[in-house]
């Protein structure tokens, strides 16, 4: 498992459970619907089920492979503050729009930040 990112990956690999439980259901909907109307929307929902499936899938494989930037919000105007692909916990880096400087900090596998004077 890809450090700093536990609780991350815990939650994306729940939601993919998710979606491909409802993939399969719609799916099994659609094949004993008699409406034709029913069938193409629970044929629909099983497509967009596969898509969130996808994308979740290729958010987990880029975070496991390092390929995944490490981002915050800044914590003073909400600026996005970006640390990379595979920083090292103490990494420090300053908002681009407040100037407010943080450090990368692990607290139990998971990637946080915390404000520097």
């Amino acid at each position: 498992m890809r450090e700093g990112y536990k609780s991350i990956l815990e939650f994306l690999e729940s939601n993919l459970e998710v979606e491909e439980e409802q993939e399969h259901l719609y799916n099994q909907f659609a094949g004993v619907s008699q409406d034709s109307k029913v069938k193409e929307t629970f044929q629909h929902l099983a497509r967009a089920a596969k898509s969130h499936r996808d994308a979740l899938g290729k958010v987990i494989r880029n975070i496991e492979t390092d390929d995944h930037d490490v981002n915050f919000y800044c914590l003073m105007c909400g600026w996005e503050i970006n640390f990379g692909k595979m920083p090292s916990i103490g990494n420090e880096e300053r908002c681009p729009l407040c100037c407010q400087k943080f450090a990368l900090i692990d607290i139990d596998n998971d990637y946080t930040i915390k404000p520097l004077p």
